[in-house]
């Protein structure tokens, strides 16, 4: 959510925005942000754990401190006691069928009293919102169904793609910085990415074994999965080791902002093979850096790329190495969904999603005047 409050203030800087602007930070982020917004905010501390009891107890209070007239909360973990006017932002439902012991790392009667308060406190945030701010339609299509909530009640606000997400690296001169990046994590050239998490929806085991096929045509296909280290990274490390792929599986550990769209760049394919996503940001970046995609044509996917990618069967390993292999072998095809995709990413700014939600804020506002 920090590009949209980049947008959102830069928005009150050009007098779009009369109102105040209050953020809510921990103490040791406050100097960081203070130094990047300066004086056209607001700061009050709120230096409590995401997700927990002291969140729930002691943030409406610090909330009220600040006398604000509407609060976005950014994600669902609302205070269950929280009285007034505010809006949030649902990203998704995939806890709702993507859960049990292969998404968790904690003690599973843990997880499952975790998973109640979840399910407790998003069906009152959907209930006690405003309106409710969503990244798909396919995501506003399940909370309606879900929950029973009017349509019109939900808004959907895309999530943008940062400009330093582009194909420029595609035609640099600037060899030496490739072949930096390339060397700093051990990535080999031609390459399919993938870039996100590593929990059970994401599919990465069933995209592995749709590799390890396509490369009986396809024996140069090596696979780039850019990803932070956790019990996750472990558990997925053991799936490579026993299904023999370390010769062409790349785990490249976490990757930051600055490195991340040379990788994209000089990727051939990105593939996002999930079962459930609320959005689907790294197609977004893949396509603004001019990397063509293939995709699961399950849930919010197909809506954000469009006729602008390959998509596939995520549940059939034949299907996934077919798209890949259809890809791989023909260039041109590639060019065309590279130019494709460059155009149906500019579909997604941060400045469109800000000046919707600074809309649906203004109006609220006017609403209690």
């Amino acid at each position: 959510m920090e590009n949209l409050a980049d947008q959102l203030i830069d928005l009150k800087s050009q007098n779009k925005f009369k109102g105040e602007i209050v953020l809510f930070v921990r103490k040791e982020d406050l100097t960081t942000i203070r130094k990047k917004y300066g004086s056209q905010v607001n700061y009050k501390i709120a230096d409590f754990p995401h997700y927990s009891f002291k969140e729930q107890i002691f943030l409406p209070k610090v909330i009220n401190e600040t006398g604000c007239n509407l609060v976005h909360f950014p994600h669902f973990n609302i205070p269950f006691f929280y009285q007034a006017p505010f809006v949030v932002t649902i990203h998704d439902l995939t806890k709702h069928s993507f859960g049990g012991q292969k998404a968790t790392t904690r003690f599973l009667p843990f997880y499952y009293l975790k998973y109640l308060a979840y399910k407790m406190i998003i069906r009152q945030a959907v209930k006690k919102a405003a309106i409710i701010f969503t990244p798909s339609n396919f995501v506003k299509n399940q909370l309606a169904k879900q929950y029973k909530v009017d349509p019109s009640k939900i808004i959907v606000t895309y999530e943008g793609v940062g400009e330093k997400f582009s194909s420029i690296s595609r035609i640099t001169t600037d060899q030496e910085r490739q072949k930096e990046i390339l060397s700093l994590y051990q990535i080999r050239k031609p390459y399919l990415l993938y870039v996100g998490n590593l929990y059970p929806h994401k599919n990465i085991p069933l995209l592995i074994e749709a590799v390890k096929r396509a490369r009986q045509k396809i024996p140069a296909l090596n696979l780039v999965i850019v990803c932070g280290r956790n019990v996750f990274w472990e558990r997925l490390k053991k799936t490579i080791k026993a299904s023999q792929s370390e010769n062409f599986v790349r785990l490249t550990g976490f990757v930051p902002d600055e490195d991340l769209p040379v990788i994209y760049n000089l990727a051939t394919i990105y593939c996002q093979p999930s079962f459930a996503e609320g959005f689907g940001l790294p197609l977004v970046q893949a396509m603004q850096s001019g990397c063509p995609v293939a995709f699961s044509r399950d849930t919010s996917l197909p809506e954000v790329v469009g006729e602008a990618g390959l998509s596939f069967n995520p549940r059939s390993i034949p299907d996934i190495a077919s798209v890949l292999k259809k890809y791989w072998l023909n260039p041109k095809l590639r060019h065309q969904y590279r130019q494709l995709g460059l155009n149906r990413a500019k579909l997604f700014k941060w400045s469109d999603t800000a000046k919707q939600t600074l809309a649906v804020y203004q109006s609220l506002l006017a609403h209690e005047k």
